[in-house]
């Protein structure tokens, strides 16, 4: 086994299994060190009907996307004829905040490899070694790798995203790996194609890929608010790491629909654009119904592209209406098996010239106005608080802004040690960024604002809390920033109980927190966290390493056999909607609360040692083994595990707790998505 993949195993283990407090298996170093500046509105704004396109018809749409309960939608623009004719976000959110885009970030690495072409300093057949001689290399296949091949995801390098955080000599790790196939046999999704394609662009332009775009791309469609991640050895991440806002993708896609140019001027080539906008590779239909070019996907039944990253981040391109919808998501979805551009291409992937006399969707433009002020406000956890309108309240000379139930909140509250951090569980770990313990909650008001200080590690992260609205502040999470939003609520469960709901949204990101904080009968304060995206696009990580590595599948049918088949899923669920339980400082009773809780963890350690010595056993002795030796080790961990389930707690059957408070409402991925309701079904066999 690689040793970037036995490292990738025991990062998951010390994160979903084992719950190290720093699991990291390499050094951390910042990666986000920016904030979003707001940007100003460029692009001129219009409307449907100006263009061709009934108001009714965009409505529809968003009021599909605001049903579909697996599409928690952030962002969304509409542009029509280089004219954005509707945008509306999320409550918490801005489509002129930056965004982070995972995998869409490809798609502007492409570009800087076709300005290269275009100039004659690059081309797509160069053997990638012949740019790298000082490399060395132990699979002979990879002198046959070419650029097109990184391009078009046919290199069949199997060192792969996951090794992003097992490896910090990226480069080395590359060209190290083996081959899982001849190149541009197959296509085979792997981010480190596109690494090494920005490592291309910095090494043939003499600039880093960001600067080189600055020039040649980003001044030019005037796009300033934008920030790329660097990978450990100083580059760009080439295939993902990219914030840009909805206006500033918006312009990359004007740009691709116009055949290379913005504002009559030519940012790229005509060729190029044809080039990788074509099919360059046939893709598996388990990842949705696009067909691969350079860096981006191209559909296999219209001539619409798509710009994609995961947690639903696209830019959905229809050449044949010169029309465009930018999509910002914190979905539990990978590639294109997306309920939202279901949607989209169900209103939208047609030939809308007359749609302005055949539409027959109900409303106007003050509808699709009004929907769009209030887009997704159904779907808002919190509810917004409205103080009392009396006559006390009028006098109040500054009145306060919480509800006078939260009071009974106010206090510090310190936690046993843990593994949990306030920053959302999956961005620690694509960071990672996953050194944490809570060590205490802090809630206060001055009898007109309130704030929420989380304890962590020894640094504390203040942040105003909003009632009405959410408030923001700035938090410097070991060395990176990141803008974070809080609303909360103070409410009487089924129980009559008080519970006080928190929502820490992160507008640059795809993912959010949300806290649900009670009382015990013994005063102890109970904290139920969960996130969206959740453990569910976790469950969809480990299906694809269990397929690609026997050793994974080889741990999870040890454990499956010993533990329970869905031990694995349940340690997944734990670790993304922890609990924790703390008391108030101060309390008569904080040293019984304090104690029993340090004795619960100490029991779970004993647990956690006997799983991680299986861990360690499968990684590290395993390959030496000959099949007779494999019963007799299967054996020893079977007792192992034995042990580890008499020290499992014995719980009685619960109800499955709501958290996931965003659901995505069942296993989309398994199958094909439900048919949206649609009036206009018939039109199509005219």
């Amino acid at each position: 086994m690689d040793k970037w993949m036995r490292r990738v195993i025991e990062l998951g283990a010390g994160v979903f299994l084992t719950e190290k407090y720093n699991p990291s298996v390499v050094p951390y170093y910042p990666q986000k060190t920016a904030i979003s500046m707001k940007e100003e509105r460029d692009l001129p704004r219009s409307y449907p009907e100006k263009h061709g396109i009934t108001s009714g018809r965009i409505l529809a749409l968003l009021t599909a996307l605001e049903k579909e309960k697996r599409a928690n939608i952030h962002n969304l623009m509409i542009v029509k004829d280089g004219a954005v004719i509707s945008e509306c976000s999320h409550p918490g959110y801005d489509v002129n905040i930056w965004h982070l885009a995972h995998s869409m970030s490809k798609s502007v690495t492409a570009l800087a490899v076709g300005m290269l072409v275009d100039d004659g300093r690059l081309s797509v057949d160069t053997p990638v070694c012949e740019l790298f001689p000082e490399v060395h290399y132990r699979d002979r296949r990879f002198g046959s790798i070419t650029v097109k091949n990184l391009l078009n995801m046919t290199s069949g390098v199997k060192f792969n995203e996951a090794g992003s955080v097992s490896e910090t000599r990226w480069t080395e790790a590359f060209f190290a790996s083996q081959l899982s196939f001849q190149p541009g046999t197959k296509f085979h999704y792997n981010s480190m194609n596109s690494y090494i394609l920005a490592r291309i662009v910095a090494r043939t332009s003499g600039r880093s890929l960001s600067d080189f775009l600055r020039e040649r791309l980003f001044s030019p469609l005037g796009i300033t608010n934008y920030f790329w991640e660097m990978g450990p050895e100083g580059v760009e991440k080439g295939g993902w790491g990219l914030y840009m806002s909805s206006e500033s993708w918006s312009k990359i896609g004007i740009t691709m629909l116009s055949g290379g140019t913005y504002d009559g001027r030519r940012i790229i080539s005509s060729d190029w654009i044809a080039e990788c906008t074509s099919v360059q590779a046939e893709t598996p239909c388990t990842l949705g119904n696009y067909n691969y070019g350079y860096q981006m996907w191209v559909s296999r039944d219209s001539d619409a592209i798509l710009f994609n990253g995961m947690l639903g981040q696209d830019v959905w391109l229809s050449p044949r209406n010169n029309l465009l919808v930018m999509v910002n998501s914190g979905n539990n979805e990978l590639f294109q098996k997306s309920p939202t551009l279901f949607a989209i291409e169900t209103y939208l992937n047609r030939d809308l010239s007359d749609d302005l006399h055949e539409s027959y969707f109900s409303g106007d433009l003050n509808d699709l106005r009004r929907s769009e002020s209030r887009f997704f406000i159904s779907r808002h956890w919190i509810r917004p608080y409205r103080p009392e309108r009396h006559g006390a309240f009028r006098l109040r000379r500054r009145p306060r802004s919480y509800p006078s139930e939260f009071e009974e909140l106010f206090g510090r509250y310190n936690f046993a040690k843990n593994n949990v951090g306030i920053l959302p569980l999956f961005v620690r770990a694509m960071q990672n960024n996953l050194k944490s313990t809570i060590d205490g909650f802090s809630l206060e008001g001055d009898g007109v604002s309130a704030y929420f200080t989380v304890f962590e590690g020894g640094v504390s992260y203040p942040m105003e809390i909003g009632f009405s609205d959410f408030k923001d502040s700035i938090i410097d999470y070991h060395g990176e920033k990141y803008l974070v939003r809080v609303m909360a609520e103070a409410m009487e469960d089924e129980d009559r109980n008080m519970l006080y709901k928190l929502e820490l949204l992160f507008p640059e990101l795809p993912n959010h927190r949300m806290l649900k904080l009670s009382f015990r009968e013994d005063g102890a304060l109970v904290v139920r966290m969960s996130e969206v995206p959740n453990n569910r696009i976790a469950d969809i990580f480990f299906e694809e390493l269990d397929e690609s590595n026997p050793r994974i599948a080889f741990i999870y049918d040890m454990l499956g056999k010993r533990l329970g088949k869905d031990f694995v899923q349940k340690k997944l669920k734990e670790t993304f909607a922890p609990t924790l339980v703390g008391a108030r400082v101060g309390a008569v009773n904080y040293t019984e609360i304090m104690d029993a809780e340090r004795e619960k963890l100490k029991a779970r350690i004993k647990t956690i040692k006997l799983i991680n010595t299986v861990i360690e056993k499968l990684i590290h002795d395993e390959d030496e083994m000959d099949e007779a030796d494999r019963g007799g080790f299967r054996q020893f961990i079977g007792d192992i595990v034995e042990r580890i389930k008499q020290r499992l707690p014995q719980r009685a059957p619960q109800d499955a707790e709501a958290v996931e408070l965003l659901t995505d409402g069942g296993e989309y991925e398994k199958g094909e998505p439900p048919r949206l309701p649609s009036a206009f079904d018939k039109k199509d066999d005219e």
